[in-house]
């Protein structure tokens, strides 16, 4: 596993866009499906831009990607830089969008720290490319860090809304810890190692 360059983040949005098209969350975000993969690349540009440090590539070949969060990287200072980028985002996904995913971005963070509190790992995203899905390219890019977590006697936390992906990460040791509805389209699964 290695951390992207910035020169990485164009193929990077690319795959997670690709990734999360489907995903329950991200159709609640951006619910018109012809503009959602461009929707999905702002957000993910975006978002890759602001976590670059904490995003990790399979390999070369850009199979997957990853965005975990170590116990010391929860609380980065928001630079004038990503204000900026913040702002050109509302004119490239909308405002509607934007305020769904702050919506969203709050609610969790609170549930976040009702339910797990430092030390921790925090798995962010897990994003491989559909060519490349069920070819154990996630598991890649999760064994490296619960390994490493674990060593430290650190938790790990992450969250889905999919159904399918509870008992996947159950097989790596998670344990379902809250199962919150957002929306009648949504449920929230927070899981801990």
């Amino acid at each position: 596993m290695q951390r992207i360059e910035k020169s990485e983040i164009e193929q990077a949005k690319k795959v997670f866009a690709l990734a999360m098209f489907n995903d329950d969350l991200h159709k609640y975000f951006f619910p018109d499906e012809k503009s959602r993969i461009q929707k999905l690349e702002h957000l993910y540009e975006f978002k890759l831009k602001t976590m670059i440090f904490k995003t990790y590539r399979t390999s070369e070949k850009y199979e997957g990607f990853c965005i975990w969060e170590k116990p010391d990287e929860h609380q980065s200072a928001i630079t004038w830089n990503d204000i900026v980028e913040g702002f050109s985002l509302v004119f490239h996904v909308g405002l509607c969008s934007l305020l769904r995913m702050a919506r969203y971005q709050c609610w969790s963070s609170k549930l976040k720290k009702k339910l797990v509190s430092d030390p921790y790992w925090y798995l962010d995203t897990v994003a491989v490319s559909p060519d490349y899905q069920g070819k154990g390219f996630a598991s890649k890019m999760i064994k490296p860090f619960l390994a490493e977590a674990n060593a430290k006697g650190d938790k790990v936390y992450l969250e889905t809304q999919n159904i399918n992906n509870v008992p996947i990460y159950e097989k790596y040791g998670f344990k379902l810890i809250s199962t919150q509805n957002i929306n009648k389209q949504i449920t929230h699964f927070a899981m801990v190692k």
